[in-house]
């Protein structure tokens, strides 16, 4: 069975034009995906106790509705098939309206907390299983852009602070996508309907680190994303958006 919540979108969760954070959207997407693990008795805690911890590394959202300030959303979250070492996880948002607004897929590893290395699925097996289903399943794009910071100019640098980190001891999934949005033109998007947004996450970042951001001018609304540490020549994390939707991606 599905794990299913419902939210109301509140006012420190908006834009200054109304619409929904996606940094709060995927705020309440980490909620119902820790509730779901709960009810199987796979809590994060639970995980702890045996060293291990589910990371995410990436996350494809596409918008089709913006949703608002007061809005009353549903989300509900279907485990999906293994692929590889890799879980999958979907998530359907419902609107106000009662229509589909949003939906969302993502991938997560075990990670051993001490190594922090890649465990394989197997290590869930001593404490639980997720049973998964292919119920309302929907396909979004999977986009591999190469991109080269080298051409992408420089935008910030923006250092990790304490209030960022989380229980993993690195920075939290949802603060990546302020730090994307701080620093497109809000007139770029006065609708998020339609958006198709994907993020990539590389390699955690952790209290201290400086990221060095990078971004490119946005041409037909597509935005590409790039960011890594100081004094790395490898990613932490990159990103694309689309603002006219999944079906208008360029390659």
């Amino acid at each position: 069975m599905n794990t299913e919540i419902k939210a109301r979108i509140e006012s420190y969760e908006v834009q200054p034009n109304g619409n929904v954070k996606i940094s709060s959207l995927m705020k309440l997407l980490q909620k119902i995906a820790g509730d779901d693990l709960d009810n199987k008795n796979l809590s994060y805690m639970a995980l702890r106790d045996h060293n291990i911890a589910f990371v995410l590394t990436k996350v494809t959202l596409q918008m089709y509705e913006d949703i608002k300030l007061y809005d009353n959303i549903t989300i509900r979250t279907y485990p999906r098939k293994l692929r590889g070492a890799t879980f999958l996880r979907d998530f359907i948002i419902i609107g106000a309206d009662g229509k589909k607004a949003a939906y969302a897929t993502s991938s997560w590893v075990l990670i051993d907390l001490e190594k922090r290395s890649i465990l394989r699925p197997s290590a869930l097996d001593e404490i639980g299983e997720i049973p998964t289903s292919d119920a309302e399943l929907s396909t979004l794009p999977d986009v591999r852009r190469k991109v080269d910071s080298t051409s992408l100019p420089k935008t910030n640098v923006r250092t990790v602070r304490y209030s960022q980190l989380d229980m993993n001891e690195h920075l939290n999934n949802t603060y990546y996508a302020d730090f994307i949005f701080d620093i497109i033109p809000p007139e770029l998007h006065p609708s998020d309907a339609n958006m198709f947004f994907e993020i990539n996450y590389k390699t955690e970042a952790r209290l201290g680190e400086e990221l060095y951001m990078y971004i490119s001018m946005p041409i037909s609304r597509e935005i590409d994303f790039f960011a890594q540490k100081d004094g790395s020549d490898k990613p932490c994390f990159s990103a694309y958006i689309n603002f006219d939707g999944s079906d208008r991606i360029s390659q």
